[in-house]
């Protein structure tokens, strides 16, 4: 196996099913059948066992802790939001965060169930062609200054203490026209790591001599990867091999996230990552959760 495998032994608990066949229970209780080894390829099921299986837990793992939306903003929510971003009405986009809070909402559902939807409706109005590139990448932009305006009163809901914990944040290879939903992806995960007592460092393009220089010369625990589609998985994997083989910390640890891990995130184990990010408030705990299991592995 390459160093692309080389990652965590996720804790797992072990059945065999009446047909005999192995399986695993993921943390949250799921039951994930494997086919019987075969006696022939010991090496084979050796790997197996040690690089896929574990993977495929962490990654169901991730994907049954996401939280219920408590705004469960609709379409017409997005919309409207959209609509004030989209016209540049910064006082009112803030004010509407503003009565959601004055409501008993925290920001942090108003991030996950309004800001989220909004950015996605954005993504499609550009991709449906009903508005231009500089628009939809202007509101964009306008989201992630609001991220940064309630970043105080954010990171104040939770009184972590800060630690020594430093997480990279990036993009996967992709569509650069895609990159204002991106950077707001990568704010957005940047303001919970910081509310959960991390130092984030947003370094968006991963071959910019700035990124390489970053993992040269500086401590990440972890690194993250945020992808828009699953077109680019190749160079995801060239990309995470390239950050294992770089950082100053040969024990850092790689998560993905993103539409394109959303909805498969078995994806992760083909580019060689240690977990996936199915839920942004859940993504600090799951990184020092990745941290914890790969400085035990020494």
């Amino acid at each position: 196996m390459t160093e692309l495998n080389e990652t965590a032994r996720y804790p797992r608990t072990r059945f065999r099913t009446k047909r005999g066949q192995a399986g695993f229970r993921s943390p949250g209780g799921t039951r994930l059948i494997v086919p019987s080894p075969s006696t022939r390829h010991p090496q084979l099921n050796g790997a197996i066992e040690a690089e896929i299986i574990p993977r495929l837990v962490m990654a169901h793992a991730s994907a049954l802790e996401h939280v219920p939306a408590v705004i469960g903003a609709s379409e017409q929510q997005a919309a409207d939001f959209a609509a004030l971003v989209l016209e540049a009405d910064d006082d009112r986009a803030a004010a509407c965060i503003q009565a959601h809070r004055d409501h008993g909402e925290t920001l942090e559902r108003i991030y996950l169930d309004l800001l989220v939807p909004t950015a996605n409706y954005l993504r499609h109005l550009w991709a449906d062609d009903e508005r231009d590139f500089a628009d939809v990448t202007l509101a964009l932009w306008r989201l992630q200054q609001l991220l940064r305006h309630f970043s105080p009163a954010f990171c104040a809901e939770l009184a972590v203490a800060p630690t020594s914990l430093r997480v990279l944040l990036t993009t996967a290879p992709g569509d650069r026209r895609e990159m204002g939903h991106m950077m707001f992806g990568l704010v957005l995960a940047s303001e919970f790591f910081r509310r959960d007592g991390w130092q984030p460092w947003i370094e968006p393009d991963v071959a910019d001599n700035s990124f390489v220089d970053a993992l040269r010369t500086q401590w990440f625990n972890v690194v993250e990867f945020f992808a828009n589609s699953d077109k680019r998985l190749d160079d995801l994997a060239s990309n995470i091999r390239m950050v294992r083989r770089e950082s100053s910390n040969q024990d850092i640890g790689v998560l993905v996230c993103g539409p394109a891990f959303t909805e498969r995130p078995e994806l992760v184990f083909l580019v060689g990552g240690d977990g996936v990010v199915s839920d942004a408030s859940r993504e600090a705990s799951q990184a020092r959760h990745v941290v914890r299991l790969l400085t035990e592995r020494r």
